[in-house]
């Protein structure tokens, strides 16, 4: 079994805490424990605040959310044509990973870097942010379709959760 949603959103900052809150609210309805819940609320919102700042004008984002085996996987992507700013390597195009502990890359090197965001810079720290709660953190970029930023969080269950009873009765698939 699989659930999905998806939120299709102006860039506006306004939409930043629905979208958290949306989620929480879908997360806490299927019994997934406070803890998880606030780590998947701080990455999204980190996510949606980079793709506002980052997307050209006028344009909307999607948040894309699936559980499945016991896992929440985010997309949080600029659907428009590409024309706001490129990736934090400068890069246009190929895919980014930093999983923590994964030891992966991207082609090019790791999207997000390995030293510390100057304590004066006033940007500069969501990526880190984000991998920093998460199970795995990947970048995507190209010219026609934008910026992905994809990012996995392991669902740990109050006890008698809905959402794991869900899962579990359908085999975890």
């Amino acid at each position: 079994m699989e659930i999905q949603m998806v939120l299709h959103l102006p860039r506006d900052a306004a939409s930043v805490p629905v979208s958290r809150q949306v989620l929480d609210g879908c997360l806490e309805t299927l019994g997934v424990a406070p803890d998880t819940r606030a780590d998947i609320a701080l990455a999204v919102s980190e996510a949606c605040a980079n793709v506002i700042r980052h997307a050209g004008p006028g344009q909307e984002y999607q948040v894309q959310v699936s559980a499945r085996n016991g896992t929440c996987a985010i997309e949080v992507i600029n659907t428009g044509s590409g024309g706001g700013t490129p990736p934090p390597d400068g890069s246009r195009t190929g895919a980014r990973s930093a999983g923590r502990g994964t030891g992966a890359e991207g082609p090019g090197g790791l999207a997000v870097s390995s030293g510390p965001v100057p304590e004066t810079a006033e940007h500069g720290r969501g990526l880190k942010i984000i991998n920093a709660v998460v199970d795995n953190l990947q970048l995507t970029s190209n010219e026609r379709l934008g910026t992905t930023v994809h990012f996995e969080k392991a669902l740990k269950w109050l006890p008698a959760a809905p959402g794991q009873h869900l899962f579990d009765s359908d085999g975890g698939s």
